[in-house]
Formats: C-alpha cells, sequence, structure tokens
C-alpha cells in the first residue's frame, strides 16, 4: 500500500455535548421532471457544497455523518470484484470535519490539519483495532478512496486532482455523537473537508434527514448562514434546515 504513513495520535473526549440541539436539511423541492430535474438536482448538489464551502470551519459549522458497514455486506463487494480486500468485520464509519472533532473534545495535531486541507484524505484508525484487521482495513480504505476516480467529478477538489490517502492511528476515549445522536465507540474516523472530499462525500451534502445527513449547524450557526440567510438559489429550491429532533428520519 502506498501513500501510507502510519503515526500514533491520542484524542480526549469530553462528553460529547457537540451534537446537542443540532439542525441539519430536511428536504427540499424540484418542480422539474425528467432529464431537467436530473440536470437541476445537479446543480442544487453544486450549489449545497458551494454554500457549505463558503462557511465550513466556521463557528458551530460541522460535517457528521456515520455508517456501519457489515462484514456479510464487504463480502459481498469482494465476492463482485468490487474490492480486493475489505475488513472482516463489521466496519464503524465516522465522517467528521476537523472542527466536530475539536467540538466533541479532540484534538488534531496542527500537521494533520494542514494535510486534510490541502487534499490529503486522513483516515484515524483506533489502537485498539487487531493489527491485522487494521492492515485490512486500511487496505480497504485506500481502495475506497481511489474508488472511481477515473471519472470527472461533477464537484473538482484538491483530491481528485492529486489524490493521496494517509493513516494515523488514535487512542480511543469515550464515545463520538452521530449526525442522529448515535453514540459511537471506537470509529475509524475520516477527518473531511471540502479540500479532500471526492464525489461521494461532495454530493452527498445535499443528504435529508436525521440519519442521512452531512450537514450539522448548530443554533447560532443556524441563525446566521440558514433559514433568510440561505443563498438565494438554495432558498428558490426551497431547501429547508430543520432541529434533527423534528426530522422524520
Amino acid at each position: 500500500m502506498k501513500n501510507i504513513v502510519l503515526t500514533a495520535l491520542v484524542l480526549g473526549m469530553c462528553g460529547c455535548s457537540a451534537q446537542e440541539g443540532m439542525y441539519g436539511i430536511d428536504h427540499f423541492f424540484l418542480e422539474e421532471e425528467g432529464e431537467e430535474m436530473r440536470q437541476a438536482f445537479d446543480q442544487l448538489t453544486a450549489d449545497t457544497f458551494e454554500w457549505y464551502q463558503s462557511i465550513e470551519g466556521n463557528d458551530g459549522v460541522y460535517i457528521i455523518h456515520y455508517d456501519l458497514f457489515g462484514k456479510e455486506l464487504m463480502k459481498e463487494w469482494k465476492e463482485n470484484g468490487i474490492y480486493e480486500t475489505v475488513p472482516e468485520e463489521d466496519l464503524s464509519y465516522f465522517v467528521s470535519s476537523e472542527n466536530y472533532l475539536s467540538a466533541s473534545g479532540y484534538s488534531l495535531y496542527e500537521e494533520e490539519k494542514e494535510l486534510i486541507h490541502s487534499g490529503v484524505r486522513l483516515y484515524l484508525i483506533p489502537e485498539t483495532m487487531d493489527k491485522e484487521e487494521a492492515e485490512r482495513t486500511m487496505a480497504f480504505l485506500m481502495e475506497e478512496a481511489l474508488y472511481g476516480l477515473h471519472e470527472d467529478p461533477m464537484i473538482p477538489t484538491a483530491f481528485t486532482a492529486d489524490p493521496r490517502v494517509e493513516f494515523h492511528t488514535y487512542q480511543p476515549f469515550g464515545v463520538l455523537k452521530a449526525q442522529d445522536g448515535t453514540e459511537v465507540k471506537d470509529p475509524v474516523i475520516f477527518c473531511v473537508c471540502c479540500d479532500n472530499m471526492k464525489y461521494f462525500e461532495s454530493e452527498s451534502l445535499i443528504a435529508t434527514g436525521a440519519k442521512d445527513g452531512y450537514i450539522r449547524l448548530d443554533k447560532d450557526a443556524y441563525e446566521k448562514y440558514a433559514g433568510n440567510n440561505l443563498p438565494e438559489n438554495l432558498r428558490t429550491r426551497k431547501v429547508t434546515i430543520l432541529p434533527v429532533d423534528r426530522m422524520a428520519d
């Protein structure tokens, strides 16, 4: 595996209160049909990325998303030739902006912050993971990071222009709260920003709902950047941001 650096990273937790009172995208509206709807959705996807990019890193503006990839599903991916190597156990995978980790009590080194904002996809592997399983997980994540990059991206990023991946280890402590408030223990963490996204993340920022969403705002950020303060192109599409506890799913 190339482009892999393994170092120790100690992260500290302080209760994960950062998820409480969060807001996210609940729904939007497109009136077009057929191919025109597809074009309108693509434009809305790009507009949402640009909006998030314009406020990224500001107080109370986060990306938070958690998935649990079952071992049987990943085994099917391998058998179908999608990936060469997959983990043998379920993969607990947490996507987080650097400032959400910080708000949750975790501290990244300055060099880590510089890496992600230069377009490097930085994954944090828990030291509690078995060494052989960690190697399989890193091989899978490397394949997944590079998967589909032969196609021109709808939303170019520094990563898609120059794909680089690094893996660091961390010592887990406590839990993280996912986009729907679920408590997550010892996940693999992808430290995400607009610079190191591939199509999967950049085109998912428009995702709606408590479980599927990525963008999260605290109350102060909501009042500054959402509602009537959303860009006009998002308000035209009736992009509606609600408290997570008021979302349907």
